[in-house]
């Protein structure tokens, strides 16, 4: 009943949809995260209702709905989170030593495999290889420490950490009206066609 219930978060109760905008009035005041969490319980709805194959009937329309709604309230995320990140760029890297990092992290992989060797042949041959195999642990550790306290990923780790949370508080600022305008996008033409298709009111919505 739960997950019903959530179902009807994004789908009108009263049996007369109306306009998309009407519809689109009703989400002011709700943040990004909630229409996602709500799309989310509908395809866990949809799961469990309709198994391998997913939903079907009015229930895929209603899920192609749910999607295209929230591809449109959630358009801007790349603005929040690029595809590049500064961490990414060429000049960052250089600042920052990427190649003393990136050359300690491939020493240790190295060693990794060698003390992994170590092993296989201590097992296959039955010796006492404890010395050896303390060495290549202490030599992995030290890596490791490089690796973790190195002026590069700490800045990764930092900037990361920024990225996400104005991702967060993206998706957690309440959705107000001009956001929910027809803005020319693909995300709002698609969400036109996903409105009709679950018979929405053409009034008031673009044509395609």
């Amino acid at each position: 009943m739960y997950i019903e219930n959530k179902l009807m978060e994004l789908l009108p109760t009263d049996g007369s949809i109306g306009t998309l905008e009407d519809f689109l009035k009703t989400l002011e005041g709700k943040t990004i995260k909630e229409v996602l969490d709500s799309v989310s319980y509908m395809s866990l709805y949809n799961m469990n209702k309709h198994g391998i194959g997913g939903a079907r009937g009015s229930d895929k329309d209603a899920m192609d709905f749910a999607n295209a709604l929230q591809n449109f309230v959630n358009r801007d995320v790349m603005k929040h989170k690029p595809r590049e990140r500064e961490y990414d760029t060429e000049e960052f890297k250089k600042e920052h030593d990427y190649e003393g990092y990136n050359k300690a992290r491939g020493q240790k992989a190295r060693v990794s495999i060698a003390r992994n060797k170590v092993k296989r042949d201590a097992l296959r041959d039955g010796e006492d290889k404890t010395d050896e195999l303390n060495k290549l642990e202490t030599e992995i550790d030290k890596l490791q420490d490089f690796i973790d306290n190195h002026q590069y990923l700490r800045g990764y780790r930092m900037i990361d950490a920024e990225y996400d949370q104005a991702v967060k508080d993206y998706h957690n600022a309440p959705i107000k009206a001009d956001y929910l305008k027809d803005d020319g996008s693909e995300a709002y033409s698609r969400l036109v066609q996903a409105f009709r298709a679950i018979g929405g009111d053409d009034e008031g919505t673009i044509d395609i």
